[in-house]
């Protein structure tokens, strides 16, 4: 297995927005920096891509890590209040 982490997503939050989508099986990484006044929702979707349910919020900088114990489940960042920052994100694993 290789050292090097695979960034499946990877950008900056300056409006409201949706990151990319990324897919993930067993533990990922969740990055976020950069926070003056905003809320990014980390959601899942579980098949369809278009159904997306909130599993966390965040309103200042973040760094954990995840677990999905279910191939096929897709995730993404939604940035759901902004007024402040250039909020980096990062989905890694």
């Amino acid at each position: 297995m290789s050292n090097n982490p695979k960034v499946v997503e990877a950008g900056n939050f300056m409006s409201l927005g949706q990151s990319d989508v990324a897919e993930f099986y067993g533990e990922f990484n969740v990055n976020l920096s950069g926070f003056g006044v905003a809320t990014v929702a980390l959601e899942r979707s579980y098949n369809d891509g278009s159904t997306w349910k909130t599993v966390s919020s965040f309103s200042g900088d973040t760094d954990l890590v995840c677990r999905e114990p279910e191939l096929g489940i897709q995730y993404r960042f939604n940035c759901t209040a902004y007024t402040s920052g250039n909020i980096a994100y990062r989905l890694s694993q």
